[in-house]
């Protein structure tokens, strides 16, 4: 009885042996799991001579530098591969550079630059970004390594960012997508230009010009005179024209990382007409501190035009982690708590991603006080198939339709979870504004897609008017 007994214990004990292990083991791998969304992967070139010259070259020291400063004090932690690893060429050494000597005085990434990794060392997944960093040597070993092709296409696939500077680019021209198609076809993309190797000559020197490439891959090139910094972004893709635009290609990769980790919810509640006024108190409440906490980037409350007790909660964050202690908190709780009695069933919640997103200052921009803001969100349910399609007819079109003098915001979302389902949220100053946008011919292939290649036609089923209560901010 006795040894039975103890047998019994023994068991329980490796039990709670085991499944501790399992804890900290899958803590562990959360944590492992954090840590590889915050590496990012640099590229930089072996080859060390400018062509039949015999001059020196290799990568550009700034190039490297100035994005690494910015993207290691946000937290990154950055690793370097080149195409056949190892030692990794230097140009453009100016210590001179407060950046660059910082960088060349940090014994850990000193290491890892003069020790590069080969492309077959590289796990994709455990990176968020890649970046080709240029140097004129970039043009010789980049463009024909289909091992760093493969990895920067699993990088962006996985949606995370590419980008490249001043020769860097040419590192892009031969990355294809799963689609068969180049990275940069049909994308804004900018490098070092054709006058720009003109004017160092080296344009008979180099094994192609990039600028030329690049169009002749499909991207849609533009550029900034001689030496100026110029940077593209289009859809997770990042380019600089020089070196003079590296920092400026580094801020641009933050800002895409930070919108990449942000957390963009629509949130629907269908509230019981005797509890409507104490629940919009609520929901006002829960706006305006929302909008004043730190990783806010933006909260509207609204209420459908033709259902007054249907409220939209519109609500995006840096991250989860600071959308979840915001809603621990007293106005979080308070909204929970009354949730349960004040609606008549469930709040209705969709994530979603935000394809070429708005900055934070963009989504705070305000109406005017002679506005009467007249606000839309249409959810889309795309044919299966055509969604690509209908990303790309506004990949064309949302930039034009930003720029309208009449519109206050404008965003095409994905809803995540189903890559057929969008949501758009068009704020017009007026109706004027709004009817404008209706006959601006840049919305002409918006409207043919949306009257032919959806599930539920006519697409207005989908549409909503809103009004704004929550806060009725004007600038």
């Amino acid at each position: 009885m006795k040894t039975a007994t103890y047998r019994l214990k023994i068991k329980k004990a490796l039990i709670i042996t085991i499944n501790m292990f399992l804890i900290i083991a899958g803590n562990s791998k959360a944590k492992n799991s954090d840590n590889m969304k915050k590496k990012i992967l640099f590229v930089v070139t072996n080859h060390d001579k400018k062509g039949s010259t015999g001059e020196p070259t290799g990568f550009y020291l700034s190039e490297v530098t100035h994005p690494w400063d910015l993207l290691v004090n946000a937290g990154y932690e950055i690793d370097f591969v080149s195409p056949k690893g190892g030692h990794a060429p230097v140009d453009g050494f100016n210590l001179g550079d407060a950046i660059n000597k910082k960088f060349w005085n940090n014994t850990k990434y000193r290491q890892k630059i003069e020790n590069t990794m080969k492309p077959s060392d590289v796990k994709p997944e455990n990176y968020t970004a890649i970046h080709y960093a240029g140097g004129h040597g970039a043009i010789w070993d980049f463009p024909n390594n289909k091992q760093l092709a493969l990895i920067a296409a699993k990088i962006y696939e996985n949606n995370g960012i590419v980008s490249a500077v001043c020769h860097g680019p040419a590192g892009l021209v031969n990355i294809k997508l799963s689609n068969g198609k180049y990275l940069v076809n049909g994308k804004k993309v900018t490098s070092f230009t054709n006058q720009e190797e003109a004017a160092v000559k080296l344009d008979k020197v180099v094994p192609f010009l990039l600028e030329s490439k690049l169009i002749e891959r499909g991207a849609l090139f533009e550029k900034s005179g001689l030496w100026q910094t110029h940077v593209m972004v289009d859809q997770r893709l990042i380019s600089g024209q020089n070196p003079q635009s590296a920092k400026a290609v580094g801020e641009a990769v933050l800002q895409q990382l930070n919108s990449v980790e942000m957390v963009s919810k629509i949130t629907k509640y269908e509230v019981k007409e005797e509890y409507l006024d104490p629940f919009k108190k609520t929901f006002s409440d829960y706006v305006f501190y929302s909008l004043a906490s730190k990783g806010n980037i933006m909260s509207e409350g609204l209420y459908d035009q033709n259902k007054t007790n249907v409220l939209w909660l519109i609500e995006r964050w840096n991250s989860e982690n600071q959308m979840e202690d915001f809603n621990k908190g007293p106005q979080g709780k308070e909204l929970e708590s009354l949730a349960k009695k004040a609606l008549k069933n469930a709040p209705k919640t969709y994530y979603v991603k935000d394809l070429e997103p708005l900055t934070k200052e963009q989504w705070r921009t305000a109406a005017k006080k002679e506005d009467n803001p007249l606000i839309v969100m249409l959810f889309v349910d795309a044919k299966k198939g055509t969604q690509q399609n209908f990303k790309d007819t506004y990949h064309i079109a949302m930039p034009q339709f930003r720029s309208e003098p009449g519109v206050v915001t404008y965003q095409l979302s994905e809803i995540e979870g189903d890559d057929t389902k969008f949501v758009t949220y068009e704020k017009f100053r007026s109706n004027d504004a709004f009817q404008y946008h209706l006959n601006f011919p840049p919305i002409k292939p918006v409207l043919d897609y949306l009257q032919t290649s959806i599930t539920n036609p006519p697409f207005q089923n989908g549409l909503h008017n809103l009004i704004e209560f929550a806060p009725m901010t004007r600038e």
